[in-house]
């Protein structure tokens, strides 16, 4: 089964976000759609409404989903609170998260690229990189499904190249970026009914 298949019933989900249930920590992460930022289920912010939400097995899948991890509940942080340095390279990454940020920039902000990777790896199992990575290729998603131009979701992801978009998008999620806009998303979720578990599953259209 993969991930998402192994998620609670959505309904489950949403009633453990508005009790702040504690025993669904680490076994789901939610993403609020009118702010593009994923929390914890304990996360003492206003709860979205249901439409508004999505859910994610891990931080990393969040990522890709175009969501920026939430500064409260902060729930990258296992320990609820990151090292410092994580803590400016995220803030600078939101700065322009679309952009990049090489080792030589880096370095200019007096944060040595190497001491950033084993951090990152040590907190949270992948480099600043990849981190950045993510959370461009999220952007770029986003920004595809929600019908807006390829090479405007390329120049915003901070890719020069067509063919390097196009390549690093198809490795992340497994489509070129045409066919994720044309094909369009569909969404399925795991209800409880008198009959038992079923799932549903809807179009953009609905």
């Amino acid at each position: 089964m993969t991930p998402m298949e192994l998620l609670p019933p959505t309904d489950t989900m949403y009633r453990a976000l508005l009790n702040r249930d504690a025993s669904f920590e680490g076994i789901f992460f939610v993403g609020v759609r009118t702010t593009g930022i994923f929390c914890r289920p304990t996360c003492p912010a206003k709860k979205p409404a249901r439409e508004n939400v999505d859910f994610f097995p891990t931080p990393s899948e969040a990522l890709h989903g175009g969501y920026r991890p939430c500064l409260r509940c902060a729930p990258m942080d296992p320990e609820k609170r990151a090292p410092a340095l994580i803590e400016r390279l995220r803030a600078e990454v939101e700065k322009a998260p679309g952009g990049r940020l090489t080792d030589k920039e880096l370095a200019a902000l007096s944060i040595d690229p190497s001491t950033a990777r084993r951090q990152f790896m040590r907190h949270y199992g992948m480099t600043f990189q990849a981190y950045h990575r993510a959370r461009r290729m999220g952007l770029a998603l986003r920004e595809v499904r929600r019908g807006g131009r390829v090479d405007e979701a390329q120049n915003g992801s901070g890719f020069d190249s067509a063919s390097g978009f196009r390549e690093a998008f198809t490795r992340v999620f497994g489509d070129a970026p045409t066919a994720t806009k044309e094909r369009g998303c569909m969404y399925a979720e795991r209800i409880e009914t008198p009959l038992g578990t079923m799932v549903a599953v809807a179009d953009d259209e609905g």
